[in-house]
């Protein structure tokens, strides 16, 4: 008899998994360990990608999809859903299953968008990398964690891995986030939409659940789901209840 894993493993041939800055491939290792076989995971390097298409996510999703050809669903998170827009946007007569979480159309606030970060923030990240990438990244983990009640032991897990990213180049996080800086998905709309799955936070203060009222208007016909006291990082923070939610799903 098949039990559940059994089944997901045959529903899908190749899953995708695109990390956000700050972050290796490494924070998939449980989901993807849990729900796929081996086999059937492709981690990307989304410094690599960003820097071999000089920034350009566009280019950069004509060469993932120029390397995977079977891919039919895939993770994305934080930055990494920009990456993944663009592939939606490539794919959208023969779309691919997304699983997007804590998406945003902008990272930066503006007069008339009160989420996400400050230009200080951003501009301090930057010049902290250059003196201290190590502390830089620690200071910024503890920032997108927030108020999250078990801020502390979460974070020891995190920083398990900073040497992963501590070996990327400071050039190739620079670029990051300066398309977190400049980049924006307001019309992120595709006219062949296939079934997509949003998942947020509740305490999350960068990609706050309010933006599900935007993701609503443009994309209508996708799941939204929050999870109740979670942070941007709602997969490690709240493992549960995010599995339970993608069990649904996929």
């Amino acid at each position: 008899m098949f039990d559940y894993r059994d089944k997901t493993q045959e529903k899908y041939k190749k899953v995708l998994f695109i990390h956000g800055w700050g972050f290796t491939s490494k924070i998939w290792v449980n989901i993807a360990t849990r729900f796929f076989k081996p086999d059937n995971c492709v981690f990307l390097n989304l410094y690599s990608f960003i820097e071999s298409s000089d920034g350009n996510l566009k280019a950069a999703a004509q060469e993932v999809l120029k390397q995977h050809k079977d891919i039919d669903l895939i993770f994305s998170w934080s930055l990494g859903c920009f990456l993944a827009k663009e592939i939606e946007f490539l794919r959208r007569e023969n779309p691919i299953k997304m699983v997007y979480i804590s998406f945003t159309p902008r990272f930066m606030k503006t007069k008339v968008w009160n989420f996400g970060f400050d230009d200080n923030t951003i501009i301090k990240l930057k010049a902290d990398l250059s003196i201290n990438k190590e502390k830089a990244l620690k200071n910024f983990y503890l920032l997108i964690l927030g108020n999250f009640k078990s801020k502390k032991e979460v974070y020891k897990k995190i920083i398990l891995n900073v040497d992963l990213v501590l070996a990327e180049s400071l050039e190739s996080l620079n670029s990051g986030l300066d398309i977190i800086q400049k980049s924006n998905y307001d019309n992120f709309f595709v006219e062949e939409q296939s079934l997509n799955l949003y998942i947020y936070g509740e305490g999350d203060s960068i990609t706050p659940p309010e933006i599900k009222n935007t993701i609503k208007i443009f994309d209508s016909v996708s799941g939204i789901k929050v999870i109740p006291s979670s942070s941007h990082i709602p997969f490690l923070t709240n493992s549960d209840d995010f599995y339970k939610i993608l069990k649904e799903f996929i």
